[in-house]
């Protein structure tokens, strides 16, 4: 077997490994030194995590990459004291942006991790369901980085096997369509048939649930554009239906303990329930900073070293456009909050964002181990919604069920005897209302090419929309810039 370099990053914290890392120099570690026990297996896959979190990273002192999607949406005031997200609000996109630069790279090395599994893990002698386990997992994540990737910049290389040497990583850009019909689809299709568990069970590792969530999304983005494979909303209405009807996952509902709010922001609740998937942190793991980041700067906490970023507030229009009534709203501890009683002291605020708001932050700021949502059950509701009124001219009473599950658990009224047009419009709003803050709107952005005038409560075109910064939104704003020291290395990129 050809010899290939194991990036460290492929194993680090991987402890079933550490008596092998031991005996080799990381520097001769090769495939056929490597792939040879189930341990060796689950170990490779486990790396493949490791390349998730960065984008959600803190990067400096207020950087925060994933940030990056959220401040071009036109519904934030950005607050935070770094130059690099300030530039993202003003729809400064630069080449030599470490953000740009976070996704690009981590998402490739995580696509290098996984198709080093993918490509060596069913060469292992090991328990078969086991083996098809740790591969459908590894198919999901490349998927997941691909489709990041796509949505992010646009045509991007698509590669589906290992690095044998440097100069194989030096390709040339592929067509969306192609990285979603040779890449993204296939490999969650091929996943869908792999022995997985149907739910995370908390453990924060992929699940059928989130192999068929992702898919569903897939699908949806593929309808629109830049594709307009509009065949697939009925794929989209399909696979998200399918879900539904398992009952695996369902929404957060207040008890006579917490409110759903405060259940999702728990970390008792992750991974669970509602939560299909998402970063796993711990609570001594110093880049857990996403609940960090939002804390607002007027807010002192006891520890000395504690650190308010601000992140990114709503704009007045964007949360004064939540019906009155709308407990995601002005109601504090919704998704926002305006005032926080600290040991006695009562501080108040602009409104800023309460959902990933981590109750321990009074006791251990500046670290959370709260994770941060990648896929939600609410998401899936709402993209069934969506796609099945695309797909059959109207809405049916499901897709009013999965709309009107979304509003009365906050608090609002159901929507009955829609067009399809309202009723997509309704969906939209939803989209905006229920998955703020999330890193989802952006998506919503490229398949739509509309944005949420906050100001009118209507869709207007992204394309020559004013946002809260003053700057127009242009077609060029709709990609990233690929990294230029990528492009330095692979001319190809240009």
């Amino acid at each position: 077997m050809k010899k290939i370099i194991l990036a460290f990053a492929l194993i680090i914290s991987v402890s079933s490994c550490k008596k092998w890392l031991d005996e080799k120099p990381r520097s001769t570690i090769t495939t056929n030194l490597y792939y040879k026990t189930s341990d060796d297996a689950e170990s490779a896959v486990n790396g493949i995590y490791n390349f998730i979190s960065a984008p959600y990273n803190k990067g400096g002192f207020d950087d925060m990459p994933y940030s990056m999607l959220e401040l071009v949406t036109g519904i934030w005031n950005n607050e935070a004291q770094s130059a690099i997200s300030m530039d993202f609000y003003n729809l400064v996109y630069s080449p030599a942006s470490p953000y740009v630069s976070t996704w690009w790279s981590s998402s490739y090395q995580g696509i290098e991790a996984a198709n080093l599994a993918i490509s060596n893990i069913p060469a292992i002698n090991m328990d078969a369901t086991e083996k098809s386990n740790l591969l459908g997992q590894a198919q999901f994540l490349r998927a997941y980085f691909y489709y990041n990737l796509v949505n992010i910049f646009g045509e991007v290389p698509l590669k589906l096997t290992p690095t044998l040497k440097p100069s194989d990583g030096n390709l040339p850009k592929s067509s969306i369509k192609d990285i979603y019909e040779k890449g993204i689809v296939p490999d969650l299709l091929a996943a869908e048939k792999q022995s997985m568990v149907n739910t995370p069970d908390g453990n924060g590792r992929v699940s059928l649930g989130a192999v068929k969530a992702l898919l569903a999304k897939v699908y949806l983005s593929m309808a629109g554009l830049p594709l307009k494979e509009t065949d697939k909303y009925g794929l989209a209405r399909d696979k998200s239906a399918e879900l539904i009807a398992n009952g695996w996952f369902s929404l957060f509902q207040s008890d006579a303990s917490l409110t759903w709010f405060n259940k999702l922001n728990n970390t008792a609740f992750d991974n669970k329930q509602e939560n299909i998937f998402g970063v796993n942190y711990t609570l001594n793991d110093a880049n857990a900073s996403v609940p960090v980041y939002f804390l607002p700067k007027e807010v002192k906490f006891t520890r000395t070293n504690s650190l308010q970023f601000g992140g990114f507030y709503p704009t007045s229009n964007f949360i004064n456009s939540y019906d009155p009534a709308d407990l995601r709203g002005k109601h504090n501890m919704g998704f926002f909050y305006n005032t926080i009683t600290v040991d006695g002291t009562v501080y108040n605020f602009p409104w800023a964002v309460y959902k990933y708001f981590d109750q321990g932050l009074l006791d251990h700021a500046p670290n959370s181990g709260k994770d941060f949502a990648l896929l939600r059950y609410a998401d899936i509701l709402l993209t069934y919604a969506e796609a099945q009124n695309a797909a059959d001219g109207s809405p049916n009473a499901a897709a009013y069920t999965a709309l009107n599950g979304i509003r009365t658990r906050a608090g609002l009224q159901p929507v009955g005897a829609l067009s399809q047009d309202a009723f997509q419009q309704e969906v939209w709003k939803e989209r905006y209302w229920e998955l703020c803050a999330e890193g989802k709107n952006w998506f919503d952005i490229v398949r739509t090419q509309q944005v949420f005038n906050t100001a009118t409560k209507a869709f207007t075109n992204i394309v020559g929309y004013t946002m809260p910064s003053g700057v127009t939104f242009k077609t060029e704003d709709l990609k990233f810039p690929i990294p230029e020291s990528e492009v330095q290395i692979n001319p190809l990129l240009k």
